[in-house]
């Protein structure tokens, strides 16, 4: 089947009905290398950022100075924890703004575009939340934080940093940056060679070793499958954003608040949570039995 067919089918809404395309080596390829294009991006605009700090820091206003580094002298200077994070955000906006082009692009042609109510949205986000806090918790509760030193070191970088620069880089910029490449790019992607499990479980594969470390890479794998799961329930990839967005700043704020919080506030949020994404997840699923069967009575 040709391009210029599925895009002529993709825009009278019936592109979930095509067969998947026969994979070929330079397929596959090409979407390895968006994948490794994008991590070049992000590490080629740090590095760049990174020296540039160290070069010119010094130099810079007191304040300014202050915010960005440690030390005086050049052997001993330090970029602070706030400026790390930022290089990061940066890092992340650059690579996302390379991609985007044909993140849209994918998002169009191998996404069927529907019309879901506002009550779809309210559970899907409902439950976003609820599934970030409840894994959290888990996390923290299972102990395996504790004898995982990658996740320490993430850990630390991604907490070493004022609130309000943590809170706008990794719940605003990293999420759009990464959805556009494991969502727009990845998952639409692989779903046109692959049926639509097969791309679910080969994009949330993807995102889970992105992240570099088990536990972040457990967490990860099951909040794609939601993402995935939504953006296929809703065909908006800014559902998947927004999604993502959700569950970072949920994460992020949980865990800044987790040290003042009592046992006995975290144990009832761990069993609210637990059920209030079940509950969600339940009705999203019953919702989309319901519609079908509802078609289906019409016809």
């Amino acid at each position: 089947m040709t391009a210029e067919t599925r895009s002529a089918l993709t825009e009278n809404n019936t592109v979930s009905t095509l067969p998947p395309e026969r994979p070929t080596a330079k397929a596959m390829w090409r979407l390895l290398l968006f994948f490794i294009f994008y991590i070049i991006f992000r590490l080629l605009v740090e590095v760049t950022l990174s020296v540039s700090c160290y070069s010119i820091g010094p130099t810079l206003p007191k304040a300014l100075r202050d915010f960005l580094i440690l030390g005086e002298s050049a052997e001993e200077i330090l970029l602070t924890g706030d400026c790390k994070v930022l290089i990061s955000g940066v890092g992340f906006l650059v690579a996302g703004l390379m991609i985007r082009a044909k993140a849209f692009e994918y998002d169009k042609k191998y996404t069927l575009k529907k019309q879901a109510s506002k009550a779809v949205y309210v559970f899907i986000a409902l439950a976003a939340m609820a599934m970030a806090l409840f894994l959290n918790i888990f996390i923290l509760k299972s102990g395996i934080t504790e004898i995982s030193e990658d996740y320490a070191e993430v850990a630390k970088a991604q907490y070493d940093c004022s609130f309000l620069v943590g809170f706008i880089v990794y719940g605003f910029i990293s999420p759009l940056s990464e959805e556009l490449m494991f969502r727009g790019i990845l998952y639409n992607g692989f779903k046109r060679y692959f049926k639509m499990m097969a791309a679910l479980l080969m994009s949330s594969a993807f995102f889970s070793l992105y992240h570099g470390n088990g536990v972040q890479g457990m967490y990860s794998f099951a909040i794609s499958v939601f993402i995935v799961y939504s953006y296929e329930k809703t065909g908006n990839f800014l559902a998947t954003v927004l999604i993502h967005m959700m569950c970072n700043l949920t994460a992020y704020i949980f865990t800044y608040a987790y040290d003042v919080m009592s046992q006995g506030l975290v144990n009832a949020l761990f069993g609210i949570s637990f059920v209030i994404a079940a509950a969600c997840i339940y009705i999203l699923f019953f919702m989309k039995k319901k519609v079908a069967s509802d078609k289906a009575e019409n016809e």
